[in-house]
């Protein structure tokens, strides 16, 4: 019993791989079948035999007919070759060619391949008939332009300009039919270009030309309605010339400018004219002695320039400058009698103090003053007016209570110059109490009323003999490296530290004036101490000015060489002072 349940237990498993095995066999006949069909389908798509007899090969051979192409551009050109060892081509030669050309060009399309020799033979073709056709067009061409420039010559422009128009075409033919011909030249076609607008507008440009012409002729004439109405056509032609044939060259804007300006000259011509005439006639009245009536004209010309300068601001004529060179004149005329006045006194002025009579000048620069101002005031265009003479009346008045004293200070001081005519320089060199009487300020840095003024520049030197020749009444200024040298004499036979302050006892220190024994010739100092400047007369204005005589910074024997220095003009050093001369003549 548990035999049999057993065999009913294991029955249904056995079955089920049984089935699995018999599928498995099954798919494994159906790929291996599947396999060997594949086989067969490539052997049936593999290669095959051929026989040669089947194949078509007409469409591949070159013909007869083509040769027969070949043949005949051979011919051709070799009748070409013979024509052109024997005499220059024509036309109808140049026609073989292009005939041996084209059988070359059938040939290339007819063959079913490539065929290198004859397609390098067609670019020999191609290139030599692009020379020998293309010439003949540049010769007639080159014709036309020369017989084009001849009759612009002859000023026959509108026939010059059909000849250049068709030398351009010409051109602009080799360019666009044979563009690898040596003949083929774009700049040449830009210039005919240019050369055609050129003679199409000159003869506009010289209609232009011949009206601006007209308007000078009628200006001179003083017809200023004609000369007008002929510059405004000149400058519309001008203009259309600019739009109409732009880059050429009549087209000018620098023409047009010029028109315009010269067209506002001739709208404001009459009034210039006006203004001149009456210049003129004030010239005249003053040379009269009409001074007045001479203003009143000045005044006038001012005011129509005035008028002018509004009514044409762009005119040549206008000038904000001649308004008041016109005032200026007008001014001048009516103060000529105050100015002669002013120069008067001025000059009795200058007597009074060159004489030393400081009372009565006193009282004439208190009357100069209020002249000077009243000019200044009423006329401050004319050219009477003396800004110099201001300044100097100016500083007089604030110095007048003084004016003896300085005098008296300086006369003291004077002394002759040996050989020397005329001029007298001090004796010392100038204190620094001097200095501050006519500067009003004392720069040194070695402080001391009777030591010598330091630390002043050739500049401000210059301006303190200014001062001084105004309250003297006489020429001052700095003495001549001559004139130091005159007034020091022969050191010979001196003791050289009797005379002069050096560093071996001055120590760098600048010492009071007059301290030392005087040269020969009376004066003090004039080496060691302060060097001092002298006039520059024989250097230009921007050069360094000299000094001389050394200093107490100095040893002896520097001294004794009596050195002579180059300094900035605008300089200021402690050891560098002066003295002045005066002209006695």
């Amino acid at each position: 019993m548990m035999i049999k349940n057993f065999r009913s237990q294991k029955s249904p498993q056995t079955a089920t791989a049984l089935k699995r095995g018999f599928v498995r066999v099954v798919l494994v006949l159906v790929f291996c079948v599947a396999v060997l069909i594949g086989f067969w389908a490539l052997t049936k798509l593999g290669p095959r035999d051929v026989d040669v007899a089947d194949i078509d090969t007409s469409s591949y051979e070159i013909t007869d007919a083509m040769r027969q192409l070949n043949e005949n551009s051979i011919i051709l050109e070799s009748d070409f070759e013979e024509i052109i060892s024997l005499r220059a081509p024509n036309a109808d030669d140049i026609e073989i060619l292009k005939k041996a050309l084209d059988y070359q060009i059938k040939y290339i399309d007819a063959i079913p391949g490539y065929d290198i020799e004859g397609d390098l033979r067609l670019k020999v073709l191609q290139e030599r008939y692009a020379d020998y056709a293309s010439l003949p067009i540049l010769e007639r061409s080159r014709s036309y332009e020369i017989e084009a420039d001849a009759l612009s010559e002859a000023k026959d422009y509108l026939m010059a300009y059909e000849r250049m128009k068709a030398a351009s075409e010409l051109q602009k033919q080799i360019n666009e039919q044979f563009p690898n011909s040596p003949y083929a030249n774009a700049s040449r076609a830009t210039l005919l270009q240019r050369k055609s607008r050129y003679l199409i507008a000159e003869p506009i440009y010289q209609e232009s030309m011949d009206l601006e012409k007209a308007a000078d002729r009628m200006a001179g004439a003083e017809k200023w309605q004609d000369a007008e109405a002929k510059l405004k056509e000149a400058i519309q032609i001008q203009l259309d010339i600019n739009r109409s044939y732009r880059g050429s060259k009549q087209s000018s804007a620098l023409r047009l400018e010029l028109l315009k300006k010269k067209l506002l000259a001739i709208q404001s011509g009459q009034s210039n004219l006006e203004i001149i005439k009456i210049e003129k006639n004030a010239d005249a009245l003053k040379k009269q002695g009409e001074v007045l009536d001479s203003a009143h004209c000045y005044q006038e010309a001012a005011r129509l320039q005035g008028e002018l300068n509004k009514s044409y601001p762009e005119s040549p004529h206008a000038s904000s400058d001649k308004v008041n060179y016109f005032l200026r004149k007008a001014q001048t005329a009516q103060s000529f009698e105050l100015g002669r006045t002013i120069e008067a006194n001025h000059e009795q002025l200058q007597q009074l103090l060159g004489e030393r009579r400081t009372y009565d000048a006193t009282e004439l620069i208190a009357q100069l003053n209020q002249n000077i101002q009243y000019m200044q005031d009423a006329y401050p265009r004319s050219s009477l007016y003396d800004q110099e003479l201001k300044l100097k009346m100016s500083y007089l008045t604030i110095i007048k209570n003084d004016l003896g004293f300085i005098q008296d200070r300086v006369y003291d001081m004077l002394l002759p110059i040996p050989e020397v005519d005329a001029w007298q320089m001090v004796k010392t060199e100038v204190t620094q109490v001097l200095y501050q009487f006519i500067m009003g300020e004392n720069p040194s840095r070695n402080k001391g009323e009777t030591k010598p003024v330091d630390s002043v520049s050739w500049l401000e030197v210059k301006e303190f003999c200014k001062r001084l020749s105004w309250i003297l009444g006489k020429p001052v200024r700095l003495p001549t490296e001559h004139e130091f040298r005159q007034a020091l004499g022969p050191l010979r036979y001196i003791v050289l530290e009797e005379h002069a302050w050096s560093f071996s006892d001055a120590k760098e220190v600048v010492r009071p004036v007059g301290l030392k024994k005087p040269f020969a010739s009376g004066y003090f100092d004039l080496l060691g101490n302060v060097s001092e400047w002298l006039e520059s007369i024989d250097q230009f204005e921007d050069e360094d000015a000299f000094h001389i005589g050394g200093h107490a910074g100095d040893r002896v024997e520097v001294i004794f060489s009596v050195p002579r220095r180059t300094t900035s003009r605008a300089e200021r050093n402690r050891f560098t002072g002066f003295r002045f001369v005066v002209n006695q003549g």
